[in-house]
């Protein structure tokens, strides 16, 4: 698990300015979309962000974008999915469906995706 202090400053601010008043920060985990540039997963009480940093085109610039943004009342099923390529590094992909839509966390480390998938589930149960 990653700590909330412990991730890039840019991601942090980010994350703050999206948080309402009554929310709080319960898990923070890292996939991997690249090798240099991982997804941020924060899991709050209230809903599932996940932030990056791009590139600007060919320019050395880089800027933080939320890639994913989901309260729990929309999210009607979470699954967890493991290829084969996932099982020999030790992974996995969570899915987590939406209204007409399927988002993808990819490459989490296996144990952490357990723990995010099972948090997901009993907040989308209640």
């Amino acid at each position: 698990m990653a700590n909330f202090e412990n991730l890039p400053e840019r991601i942090k601010r980010l994350a703050e300015t999206e948080l309402q008043q009554n929310e709080h920060i319960h898990l923070c985990v890292l996939g991997r979309s690249s090798i240099l540039r991982p997804d941020y997963v924060i899991i709050t009480s209230l809903r599932i962000l996940v932030i990056d940093e791009r590139d600007m085109g060919s320019l050395a610039i880089s800027y933080t974008n939320i890639r994913c943004n989901l309260f729990y009342s929309e999210i009607s099923a979470v699954k967890l999915a493991r290829l084969l390529k996932h099982r020999l590094l030790g992974q996995a992909r969570l899915e987590i469906n939406v209204r007409r839509n399927v988002h993808c966390i990819d490459n989490l480390s296996y144990t952490e995706a357990k723990q995010v998938h099972s948090y997901i589930t009993n907040r989308i149960t209640r």
